[in-house]
This record gives structure tokens, C-alpha cells and sequence, in this order.
């Protein structure tokens, strides 16, 4: 699948599917400008075999691990905090000036777009 940019919020999300190794699934990359520069600021790795996510993953990449048993659909997991937590997200990986600005309601408007990618 082809890497497709959606502008909404004040970010940019990055869906695509990803093959590492022996894993890989959709994900999803959030971005925003940082004194002019386009950061990653969050990654969301729905791999078949370890689903996962990231805080800042170009900087202290701070990696987190789905359970499978609690979380059983990390698509439907990562669509529920890009609709309710993107912003605490945000400020958790170090860009609170970004979360900040964060339009949820417009987050919110792309999601069903965001999951059906994801889903493809």
C-alpha cells in the first residue's frame, strides 16, 4: 500500500503498510511542524505480531508495547486515542506547543478515512 498524507487538526497523519522482517500492518505516523521542520511526533505500528506505538519516535523514541489480550484490535485501539487522546498524545512526547493547537474535532472528522486505509 502506498503511503497516503492526511492534513487535518493542525498535523499531518502518514497511513501506510509497513513489512519489518517477519511483522509488519498498518500504521500510522503523526507529524507536525517544529520550528519549521516536519517531526514525527507519535507512531502507531499495528503489526500483526507485536502492535505498538511510539512517543517521539525520531528523538527519545519512547516505545510502548500493545497486549494483544487486552488490547485485541490495536486498529481500533489507535483510532480511539487519535479521537480522544491525540492532543494528551502529543504533550506526553514533548511538543506541548503542538498539542496545543491540536483541532480535535477535525481529528475526529478524518478518523473513519484513517481506519478504512488502515483496514484496506
Amino acid at each position: 500500500m502506498e503511503e497516503k498524507v492526511i492534513d487535518a487538526g493542525g498535523v499531518e497523519f502518514h497511513v501506510e503498510n509497513r513489512d519489518i522482517s517477519d511483522d509488519g500492518g498498518p500504521s500510522v505516523r503523526v507529524y507536525g511542524k517544529v520550528d519549521g521542520e516536519n517531526i514525527q511526533l507519535l507512531r502507531f505500528d499495528c503489526f500483526r505480531k507485536n502492535p505498538h506505538y511510539h512517543y517521539d519516535p525520531s528523538g527519545k523514541n519512547d516505545h510502548r508495547n500493545l497486549d494483544k489480550e487486552s488490547v485485541p484490535d490495536s486498529v481500533a485501539w489507535t483510532i480511539e486515542q487519535l479521537g480522544k487522546n491525540l492532543a494528551e498524545m502529543i504533550h506526553t512526547a514533548g511538543y506541548a506547543s503542538i498539542a496545543d493547537k491540536v483541532d480535535q474535532t477535525a481529528v475526529v472528522e478524518i478518523l473513519p478515512e484513517i481506519e478504512t486505509i488502515m483496514r484496506g
